[in-house]
């Protein structure tokens, strides 16, 4: 079964409520991870949202600390000698006891300093703090067939590194790799003034036109997934088109259904997938994959950076998680280049 609601990270409260609109555009239901015992400082419009059960809270159960720890402890010691300057311990933050699995403090002696306070928060480097929620993010996302998505353009960046295991090197725009991690960005898709969109519109337009969100989503998943897959040109060549066609007569019918949004100047939806360096050539890329190809004139393409070895990413690939970036920030305007240039400092810098 395809994902219809997506799970936000990497935070408990959300940063912005536009986001959060954007978000119930094109899902059924946000999700968030909440500790039992904390009470998140929600919005007005944050609360009619949830008392529509449109944003739903997760609380995690040992099946979701149990995979985290074995994930998360196979990237360190993957990643031992090969540290990215992103995890090397700086400043401090906190996890809340909930999210962890027990068998993680007697581990915290090798990965770096730490202490627990009087509330049992749990206070280390805030890199490795931040290494841990992705993937906690990552194992509650698959556990219960969510999608991904955040509104922090840096989180996005890096994500990646943890959803992919570390399956790149140093040199990160190798033209001559196999495979490639890039972005698919379709745009025009959310109203640029979402965030003064009331609770109460937003509602109204979610539950009547239920089709037309569902269609859209969907097209754009079998499009992706179906780039993820290419291995041949011939293939490459025959049914990129058709996808793509049917994304955008998706698209064209979901604008139409925003009444009075429709005329409104339109923000982007980016994700990111494994593509081959076959795949690229399609669009004219396969000389220089680090350039951004338009397609059809709203949907745009670009590789972030190589793989290290590509036929793991294919087939260790999971799209039933896959991470979402809404363009409410002007900087994810150019997801490719800024994605790059964040991800390039988490490893190299």
């Amino acid at each position: 079964m395809k994902p219809d609601s997506i799970l936000y990270y990497p935070h408990i409260e959300f940063q912005n409520v536009a986001w959060v609109k954007s978000s119930l555009l094109l899902w059924n239901h946000v999700y968030r991870i909440v500790p039992e015992g904390y009470a998140p400082n929600d919005s007005d419009d944050i609360k009619a949202l949830i008392d529509e059960d449109l944003i739903r809270d997760i609380k995690l159960n040992d099946k979701d600390r149990e995979d985290t720890f074995d994930e998360f402890l196979r990237l360190c010691d993957k990643i031992e000698k090969h540290m990215p300057a992103g995890l090397i311990p700086s400043d401090q933050d906190r996890i809340h006891p909930d999210k962890i699995d027990n068998r993680l403090y007697p581990y915290l002696d090798y990965i770096g300093d730490h202490f627990i306070d009087e509330n049992n928060w749990l206070h280390l480097s805030k890199e490795l703090a931040r290494g841990y929620m992705f993937k906690l993010s990552q194992v509650v996302a698959r556990i219960r067939n969510l999608n991904r998505g955040t509104d922090d353009l840096d989180a996005w960046s890096i994500n990646p590194y943890f959803c992919e295991n570390a399956n790149f090197g140093e040199f990160l725009q190798d033209p001559t790799a196999k495979g490639f991690f890039c972005s698919v960005t379709l745009e025009d898709i959310i109203p640029q003034n979402i965030g003064e969109i009331s609770s109460r519109e937003l509602i109204s337009f979610v539950n009547n036109r239920k089709d037309e969100r569902k269609r859209l989503r969907e097209k754009f998943d079998e499009m992706t997934n179906h780039l993820a897959k290419i291995s041949n040109v011939q293939h490459a060549g025959q049914v990129n088109m058709d996808f793509i066609n049917e994304l955008l007569e998706a698209k064209k019918q979901y604008r139409k259904s925003m009444d009075k949004w429709k005329d409104i100047r339109a923000l982007s939806i980016s994700t990111g997938i494994p593509v081959s360096l076959t795949a690229l050539g399609a669009f004219a890329l396969n000389g220089n994959p680090f350039s951004i190809a338009k397609i059809a004139g709203s949907l745009a393409i670009g590789a972030i950076c190589s793989y290290a070895d590509f036929y793991r990413a294919k087939k260790n690939r999971d799209p039933s998680y896959s991470s979402y970036l809404i363009g409410i920030d002007k900087l994810c305007r150019n997801v490719t280049r800024q994605s790059y240039t964040r991800l390039d400092e988490f490893i190299n810098d």
